[in-house]
C-alpha cells in the first residue's frame, strides 16, 4: 500500500454574488430645468432696462421724484435681468429634478398682484394712449413702483417654475404669470417714453 496521498482534485470557485440593483437616489426627479422662461424673462427685461434709461434721460431736469421712480424701476429690471441670466446658464447645465409644485403657481401669482397694483392706477395711460387724454408719470406707474418687489419676484419664480418632463398646467401658470409682467412691463416703458416727449406730465 502507498503512503502517497492522491492529488487534490480542484473545486470550481464559488459563483460571485449578484449586484443588487442600485435604486435611483430619487425617483421623483422626472423633471429638467428649462432655460425657455429664464431666456425670454432676461431678454425682456434688457429691452426694458434699455428703454426705460432713455426715457429716464429725457425727464426734465425739475422732475426728481420722477427721476427715482424710474431708477427704482430700472433697478427691478436689472435683478430681474441677473436672476434670469443666472438661470440660464444653471440650466443649461441642470440634472433632472423634481417638478416644481410651488414657484409656478407663487409666480402667477405675484404677477396678479403687480398687474392689478399697476392697472387700478394707470388711468392716466389708457387716457393718454386711447382718448387724446394727458395722463401723469407718477400715476400711471405708481402702482408698479410700488409693488416693484412683487412684480420682479413674479417673473423670476415664473422663469424658474418652467420645467421639460412635468405637468402641463404647471408651465402653463408660469407662462401666465411671465405674460403678466411683462404687461405690466410694456406699460412701464410706455409711461417712460411718453413723459420724455411731453406727452404726458
Amino acid at each position: 500500500m502507498s503512503d502517497v496521498a492522491p492529488p487534490a482534485v480542484p473545486q470550481p470557485a464559488p459563483d460571485a454574488p449578484e449586484a443588487a440593483p442600485v435604486a435611483p437616489s430619487d425617483p421623483l426627479r422626472i423633471a429638467t430645468p428649462s432655460p425657455w422662461g429664464h431666456a425670454v424673462v432676461a431678454a425682456l427685461a434688457l429691452v426694458g432696462i434699455v428703454l426705460n434709461v432713455i426715457g429716464g434721460a429725457g425727464f426734465p431736469a425739475a422732475a426728481p421724484v420722477e427721476w427715482l421712480m424710474n431708477a427704482g424701476l430700472t433697478i427691478d429690471l436689472v435683478a430681474v435681468l441677473i436672476a434670469c441670466g443666472i438661470g440660464v446658464g444653471v440650466t443649461l447645465r441642470a440634472r433632472p429634478v423634481r417638478p416644481a409644485l410651488v414657484f409656478p403657481w407663487l409666480g402667477l401669482g405675484l404677477s396678479a398682484v403687480a398687474l392689478l397694483a399697476w392697472a387700478v392706477g394707470a388711468v392716466g395711460l389708457y387716457e393718454t394712449l386711447f382718448f387724446g387724454g394727458r395722463g401723469r408719470y407718477m400715476e400711471d406707474v405708481g402702482g408698479a413702483f410700488l409693488a416693484g418687489i412683487p412684480w420682479a419676484l413674479g417673473a423670476i419664480f415664473s422663469a424658474y417654475g418652467i420645467r421639460r418632463g412635468t405637468q402641463r398646467r404647471l408651465n402653463v401658470a408660469a407662462w401666465v404669470g411671465i405674460a403678466m409682467w411683462a404687461i405690466v412691463l410694456v406699460g412701464v416703458l410706455a409711461s417712460a417714453l411718453l413723459y420724455a416727449a411731453d406727452l404726458t406730465d
